[in-house]
């Protein structure tokens, strides 16, 4: 297995931005005062010095309302998204892994993600039936065990398993 990487795709911080930070004060034209909406408490948050121009040339009202305050699209790559503090997130930011697998086809491609602890996420119908008939049925507690499994099954279906820790 290996570590998780972020492809900065930025959906985690699009979909449960706003349910998760909350900005109470601007202190500096760089900190701010922030409230964990999930967990509770505050946090400061200071938008790094190398993301000061991307978070400035995005206006408040420019950015999506469930979008997370902090991120922003990344200068000359469309499409890659980047947290403006990531050094200074909160806990839940820092513990989150949008997803333990990442499955590809035969070309490569991302033709799904295994996101908590079993769940499927795929646009891909053969994948999606490859799934259902061979790894679902799966009954063992042991996740390396599991991972390794589900690897040679989809292998055996011409996809290539990304499992991380």
């Amino acid at each position: 297995m290996t570590a998780f990487e972020c492809t900065l795709c930025g959906k985690c911080c699009m979909h449960a931005g706003d349910a998760l930070i909350e900005i109470e004060k601007r202190l500096t034209s760089r900190d701010f005062l922030c409230r964990q909406k999930v967990v509770g408490g505050t946090f400061r948050a200071r938008v790094e010095e190398r993301f000061l121009d991307a978070f400035r040339d995005t206006a408040e009202n420019d950015r999506h309302p469930a979008w997370c305050p902090f991120l922003r699209g990344l200068p000359g790559e469309e499409g890659k998204y980047i947290c403006t503090i990531h050094n200074s997130r909160p806990l839940i930011c820092r513990s989150y892994v949008c997803c333990t697998m990442r499955i590809f086809d035969s070309g490569g491609q991302e033709a799904g993600k295994v996101k908590g602890r079993r769940s499927l996420v795929t646009g891909d119908a053969d994948l999606a039936r490859c799934w259902d008939e061979g790894v679902a049925p799966l009954a063992t507690d042991d996740e390396i065990a599991w991972k390794s499994e589900v690897a040679a099954i989809l292998g055996r279906s011409g996809y290539r398993v990304e499992a991380y820790e």
